[in-house]
């Protein structure tokens, strides 16, 4: 199952979810998610549109980068920042982007300072 079909699956309109960030992460909402993109409604009420193909995106950069178990990836990374901004017309919204997919399960994100993401473990994986 691609991060595409996972973000459709377990997300939906009205979740309320907060960007990484534990000392000043923002609220926002879910404001719509369809066959091509979630939209966020912001703690400023504007809107910002998030492809779902991002969501593929993300997490291939981080399984290209062997980000996970023990091996985090700053949020802030200069390379990571752009790839995902770059798929949303530039607009600034890893945040939000991150956010998502430690929602649905497929990051773990460590909100203290500096904010990082992995991949998250595969469910059952601890017991193991």
């Amino acid at each position: 199952m691609s991060a595409y079909d996972v973000v459709l699956a377990k997300l939906k309109p009205g979740d309320a979810l907060r960007t990484p960030d534990k000392s000043t992460g923002k609220p926002f909402t879910i404001d719509a998610v369809d066959a091509e993109s979630v939209t966020v409604k912001t703690a400023r009420g504007g809107r910002v549109k998030l492809s779902l193909f991002t969501f593929d995106t993300a997490v291939k950069y981080l399984q290209d980068g062997r980000y996970g178990g023990e091996n985090w990836l700053p949020i802030k990374d200069e390379m990571f920042q752009a790839v995902l901004n770059m798929d949303n017309d530039r607009v600034r919204a890893a945040s939000y982007i991150v956010a998502v997919l430690g929602y649905v399960g497929l990051f773990d994100v460590d909100g203290r300072r500096p904010n990082k993401v992995r991949l998250a473990a595969p469910a059952g994986a601890q017991d193991q």
